[in-house]
């Protein structure tokens, strides 16, 4: 199934932060705001996630299980873009 760009962005939020009345898929997940989240961008052709962030290392997870896990629960391809500090 193909979700759209405003879909796939609003499940990603949900998935670390929770949302009202829905608590965070993992109790142990970081939040968007600590894993530095600048941007969010879904190309709906080839169905990727791509995700702008300071610290990428968090949503890997260890041995890659967060993004894996994200991957299989949103159905889309991730890639991040690491948003270097001036």
């Amino acid at each position: 199934m193909k979700l759209d760009e405003s879909t796939v962005k609003s499940l990603f939020e949900t998935y670390f932060d929770g949302s009202y009345g829905i608590e965070p898929q993992q109790i142990n997940n970081p939040s968007t705001f600590s894993m530095g989240v600048c941007k969010l961008d879904f190309n709906v052709k080839s169905n990727t996630l791509i995700v702008h962030l300071r610290r990428p290392a968090l949503l890997i997870g260890r041995a890659g299980k967060t993004i894996k896990d994200l991957e299989e629960w949103l159905e889309c391809k991730i890639d991040i873009i690491e948003v270097k500090k001036f």
